[in-house]
């Protein structure tokens, strides 16, 4: 059974993250939040990096750290408390890497993972969505074509985070726009072979680089293909419902930087000569708040034992991700509620949760298509 406590070293793991987010990125995250600058900031990674934190997950054979998922989503919230922004650039950074995990050779995991555990800033993008159908895998309109011992890729990949500063990228294509579940294929591509359309300005995740990938006529070698095409289906799969229990513990962690804020408002801000938490109207909506965050946080950790005992966790990644969501958007938009026009500026800390949490809350497939993940599991 699960404990529903860390274990002295994951205590110790994420006293140490926390203690440099504080320290090093927070300060970096006020600073920005003041500014308009459109380039990406690679500072917040760079202390990410220092603690080789970019991708936790890989195994320490690779020189990664060897996370577990459980310990992967205590380090996920701790960083979303302090930049949802940040935080989905490692859980992109970690998508990224796991189709070369579950799916590579030796030779690929060396080549591929190395840059994202040294002491320099690196990230990597997963590329999925598409303009017209999503994240929907029957409708992948970009392909793969043999060309020589080579393949061609066509198509656009769209709202890819970490897309216009991955060092590769690990793409998702199809034989072709009429083929099923065994035409799926997987490939890293340098980011040589990458040409940025669009760096998408969107809501929430201000810090994030977000971007539209082509592929036109893009060659990539037959050493940069994961696996093969009667595994991409399995690899595509175990993908999404791993990375899904990250994206919940994202959102987890918006929402407790929303509650711990309010909370703190609350608590200080008097009217009448007494302290506005004192009032029911005020308590009580904290109450459903700090109960939706603990039980969030307990499908998150149910979510992520599952994968790491390997057992079967579609659907319980699928219901995390699913009720975080909702649970980032009820407390951003009440904290707002309990601290009204001080929460309500645009550049105020509240208004960027509750931005934040709405972006996160459609990745990973929007709430219907957990809902549709589910109903197919029930």
């Amino acid at each position: 059974m699960i404990a529903f406590q860390m274990s002295d070293e994951q205590s110790n793991l994420v006293a140490l993250v926390r203690d440099v987010l504080e320290q090093e990125v927070r300060p970096l995250v006020h600073e920005m939040n003041k500014s308009d600058q459109e380039a990406f900031d690679w500072r917040p990674v760079e202390a990410l990096a220092r603690l080789n934190m970019l991708a936790p997950n890989i195994p320490r054979k690779y020189g990664g750290r060897g996370l577990d998922f459980l310990t992967l989503a205590l380090i996920i919230e701790e960083i979303a408390a302090v930049s949802g922004g940040l935080s989905s650039c490692i859980v992109g950074t970690i998508h990224a890497t796991l189709p070369i995990l579950i799916g590579a050779g030796e030779e690929q995991k060396q080549r591929f993972l190395a840059p994202l555990v040294t002491d320099k800033p690196a990230l990597a993008a997963f590329a999925l969505s598409e303009p017209k159908g999503g994240s929907d895998i029957q409708r992948l309109d970009t392909v793969y074509n043999p060309s020589g011992e080579n393949y061609v890729l066509n198509g656009v990949k769209d709202y890819i985070i970490n897309g216009g500063v991955a060092d590769f990228v690990t793409v998702c294509a199809n034989a072709d726009r009429k083929s099923g579940r065994g035409s799926y294929q997987f490939f890293a591509v340098p980011r040589e072979q990458v040409k940025v359309g669009v760096n998408r300005q969107t809501m929430g995740l201000k810090y994030c680089n977000i971007a539209q990938l082509l592929f036109e006529n893009a060659l990539v070698s037959k050493d940069e293909m994961l696996g093969n095409s009667d595994t991409g289906y399995l690899l595509l799969s175990q993908t999404l419902d791993c990375g899904r229990a990250l994206i919940a513990a994202n959102e987890l962690g918006i929402a407790r930087a929303a509650y711990e804020l309010a909370l703190s408002y609350a608590q200080t801000r008097e009217q009448f000569g007494r302290p506005i938490f004192s009032n029911q109207g005020i308590s009580f909506p904290l109450v459903e708040m700090a109960t939706a965050i603990d039980a969030a946080r307990f499908m998150v950790w149910r979510a992520c034992y599952l994968i790491d005992k390997d057992g079967d966790y579609t659907r319980a990644s699928s219901m995390a991700r699913l009720y975080a969501g909702k649970v980032g958007h009820m407390v951003t938009s009440q904290a707002i509620d309990i601290m009204g026009a001080a929460g309500y500026t645009d550049k105020s800390l509240l208004s960027i949760y509750f931005r934040d949490a709405k972006s996160c809350s459609i990745s990973g497939g929007t709430d219907n298509v957990q809902k549709m993940v589910i109903a197919s599991l029930l």
